[in-house]
């Protein structure tokens, strides 16, 4: 890697300081303003606080070495960021099966839903390649030594048929077998990226017996999930995990266990766009130089192929984006106008009153509401524990209508039925196969019982 010279150091240190900040600011006001529930910052945390910590991750490098690493080089960011969505859409589709997440509190148009998940999903690669070359400036090229072994044709094939293996028992028995999807991409195309360019291949770090880019990228993906995981605390379009055995104890909304899916899922990020490189249409970069020229393997995108492969990407995110809206979101943003028995009147009596919104009315006294809205008290009251409902976990305003259709009209009434009466009062507003459904109900159950110990749920 060429190094810049004095003066173009010397800038690149000043722009990258500057990032910096600017990085620094952005991500602390948009963590702050999303945990007081100031819109739009509760609702697109992600988004808002994600591209500040990119720009403060690339700024840290540039800062230290006159370059940024990704923000520097526009084709290979460009790349990067519009190869990340459809990449991370792959794990959506096979969670149809799996069902060990979910999404709460989506925005209700489809307008700005769709975008929603295509600005937050491509900065999946971006968030295990920026860390990934931080810890190469950090550690340098030297590589963990390890015992060599050989790969070939036959290495190959074992790999492959690994990967297919660990594809089809999840999909067979999600609940037993769920763990291997992290790690099944990587194994179905290693053996491709190493029968086209071993020198950028894992296998072939394997067969050389240098191990320091594996290190490295469990360790960047390590970091992204920590990363994803604390910021995912504030946010209101937010994630839920539904892992089976593993419901209980979390760390943020993660199980333990599951922070070891991370560290494997930083492989599967850099295998799968090295394999767009090698199919010639994604830009090199991850581990090429700085300085804009191609890196290992000197792939250059083929226009025709690239532009082919950029419209059938495009169509899978749409398909799977209809996916996600029918079997992994689970809720909408609620609206005062959304929770049942509120008339387009008294929604527009609470907004004058400056109440504009389902978490406020949740945290209200009924008597203030029953001023504001021209209600009697107990009306009121009934209203301000349906808001509570509809906030529960992301439960949403349809979920908590057909809860009080049923006679649960807040959450100590939720936490005292059973989840065989909560699963089909639910069953209406949900086309998760049964499993997947019953774990949902039983994160609202038990968020309900903690919010409500003395119902005894």
């Amino acid at each position: 890697m060429s190094e810049p010279s004095g003066g173009a150091a010397e800038g690149g240190r000043g722009r990258g300081k500057l990032a910096v900040l600017a990085g620094a600011g952005l991500l602390a006001a948009s963590l702050i303003l999303a945990d007081a529930g100031v819109a739009p910052f509760r609702t697109w945390a992600y988004q808002l606080s994600w591209y500040p910590l990119l720009l403060l991750v690339d700024g840290a490098h540039a800062w230290s070495t006159g370059r940024f690493a990704l923000f520097g080089r526009l084709r290979f960011a460009v790349s990067l960021f519009l190869w990340s969505a459809p990449v991370w859409f792959v794990f959506e589709v096979v969670n149809f099966r799996l069902a060990n997440w979910f999404y709460v509190n989506v925005p209700a148009a489809e307008v700005l839903r769709w975008p929603g998940y295509v600005t937050a999903f491509a900065t999946v690669l971006p968030a295990i390649y920026l860390p990934d070359r931080w810890l190469r400036l950090r550690l340098g090229d030297g590589d963990v030594a390890g015992p060599s072994i050989p790969v070939g044709r036959a290495g190959r094939r074992v790999v492959f048929a690994a990967g297919v293996l660990f594809l089809a028992l999840p999909l067979w028995r999600p609940d037993w077998f769920f763990p291997l999807v992290w790690g099944a991409t990587a194994l179905l195309l290693e053996p491709w990226n190493h029968a086209r360019d071993p020198e950028s291949s894992l296998l072939g770090d394997v067969e050389r017996g240098r191990y320091g880019r594996i290190v490295r990228l469990l360790l960047a993906g390590l970091a992204a999930g920590l990363a994803w995981e604390s910021m995912n605390v504030v946010a209101g379009t937010r994630w839920i995990y539904t892992v089976p055995g593993l419901e209980a104890v979390k760390i943020f909304e993660m199980p333990p266990l599951g922070f070891v899916g991370f560290t494997v899922f930083g492989l599967e990020c850099r295998v799968m766009y090295r394999a767009l490189v090698n199919a010639g249409v994604a830009v090199e970069g991850w581990d090429g130089p700085e300085d804009g020229g191609t890196g290992a393997g000197g792939a250059r995108p083929r226009p025709g192929r690239t532009a082919g492969a950029a419209l059938l990407a495009a169509a899978f995110c749409v398909v799977a984006s209809m996916g996600m809206d029918r079997w992994t979101v689970a809720s909408t943003r609620p609206t005062l106008d959304g929770l049942p028995g509120v008339s387009a009147e008294t929604s527009a009596a609470l907004r004058s009153a400056g109440i504009d919104g389902v978490p406020g009315l949740a945290d209200s006294d009924s008597a203030e509401v029953a001023r504001a809205g021209g209600l009697p008290p107990a009306r009121a009251g009934e209203l301000v524990r349906v808001a509570g409902l509809a906030e529960l976990r992301g439960l949403g305003a349809r979920n908590a209508g057909l809860l009080v259709r049923d006679g649960i009209g807040d959450v100590c009434a939720l936490a005292r039925i059973g989840e065989e009466r909560a699963a089909r009062i639910l069953a209406e507003a949900t086309d998760v196969r049964e499993a997947g459904h019953r774990r949902r109900v039983r994160v609202w159950l038990r968020a309900a019982g903690e919010a409500c110990p003395a119902a005894g749920g």
